[in-house]
């Protein structure tokens, strides 16, 4: 069965019909900006992320959402040596037309770089879009509502083969909680036997899981255990240094092995692919996507069989073709403007959806400054 629904792809891809999009998300990193100083030295940092997204949906499943404000993050860098190095901070996120400020908590992150060829990161994580998982298992508003991961990571740098393993610890329980703790774990693994100058073959492997669950609480939720697992290949053709046309195909899983079932349903399936042509600073992509009873717990609902707007009928096929624009430009030092327009065709029912999207990105620091300790 997989290996047919994994064919059916890969000429689907081959072919360029069937075509599903996702952007290149290195805009959101969160160590965009972050590179190792010398030992003893500390340094100053203020990050901001201004966002304007709207994304108004038609569509039977999702609502859509509108976001505007800022993420506010001041942090100091402190490097034990060349390979080790603490961030701590604190992030605040503000929402435009709410006089309170939506989150502020703190940030706290421990980065140990090659050790054994692999770094290590606890605390905050390098995570959301970072893991660059596909947008049906990881959803694409986190990097505004849910921006920071906290647990352990490891990551293996490779130009053969990479991987991303984390860990994320989303939600903490004490004695006699009202609430269940969820955390969060997942992989992200690529083999690629062909990488030069002009070409690029990769064999790649995700999943996360999701699971809520406690002992000591007092909530009388059944526990849940959700995974969604995707394999796909993926190539990108070099035309020179401004121009690339990438591509790929993923099947994507869905299981519930809760033992009170979160949707009622055991398992689903979805197909995608990606065309994505780049040429200086602007990104353009089309997109496909099918899925039957279909569900990622930490996924964008756009791709659901159930969501926030349909919750509890289901609409077990789902069936969508797009297309998008990005436009992103360097207007100063450590200052990005990021512009996207996407529309997104929901074949059964005839809906269309649109998405806005306006961000600012800019980063500030001091000169490293060498500290001495008595």
């Amino acid at each position: 069965m997989f290996e047919k629904q994994f064919l059916i792809v890969f000429l689907s891809f081959g072919m360029c019909n069937n075509l599903y999009s996702q952007y290149e998300n290195s805009f959101f990193d969160n160590d965009r900006y972050e590179y190792a100083i010398d030992s003893g030295y500390l340094q100053i940092h203020f990050d901001n992320l201004s966002y304007f997204r709207n994304a108004e949906y038609l569509s039977r499943v999702d609502k859509g959402s509108t976001y505007i404000g800022v993420n506010l993050l001041p942090y100091v860098q402190y490097s034990i040596n060349d390979k080790a190095q603490i961030y701590g901070g604190m992030l605040v996120r503000y929402d435009f037309g709410n006089p309170e400020i939506k989150t502020i908590e703190p940030y706290f992150k421990f980065t140990y770089r090659d050790v054994l060829k692999h770094n290590i990161i606890f605390g905050n994580l390098d995570g959301t879009l970072q893991h660059k998982l596909i947008e049906p298992l990881y959803d694409y508003e986190k990097v505004i509502t849910d921006r920071f991961e906290q647990g352990v990571q490891i990551i293996k740098p490779g130009k053969y083969l990479s991987y991303d393993i984390w860990i994320d610890w989303h939600d903490m329980i004490y004695y006699d909680d009202p609430k269940n703790e969820v955390f969060v774990a997942g992989y992200n693994a690529y083999l690629n036997p062909i990488q030069n100058e002009k070409h690029k073959l990769s064999l790649n492997t995700q999943a996360i899981t999701v699971h809520s669950a406690g002992e000591i609480d007092k909530n009388s939720s059944p526990n849940s255990v959700e995974y969604n697992f995707a394999s796909g290949i993926e190539y990108k053709l070099t035309f020179n240094k401004n121009t690339s046309l990438f591509m790929s195909g993923h099947v994507a899983y869905y299981e519930d092995r809760s033992d009170v079932k979160v949707n009622g349903w055991l398992d689903g399936v979805g197909h995608l692919g990606v065309l994505r042509f780049t040429h200086h600073d602007y990104q353009f992509v089309l997109n496909y996507f099918d899925g039957y009873q279909f569900q990622g717990p930490w996924g964008e609902q756009l791709y659901h069989s159930m969501g926030n707007k349909n919750f509890p009928i289901a609409h077990d096929y789902r069936k969508m073709i797009g297309a998008r624009v990005g436009y992103e430009v360097n207007i100063g030092k450590n200052l990005v403007f990021l512009n996207r327009l996407g529309f997104n065709y929901n074949v059964h029912p005839n809906k269309l959806d649109v998405t806005m999207e306006n961000y600012l990105r800019w980063h500030i620091k001091t000169l490293p400054k060498k500290v001495k300790w008595l």
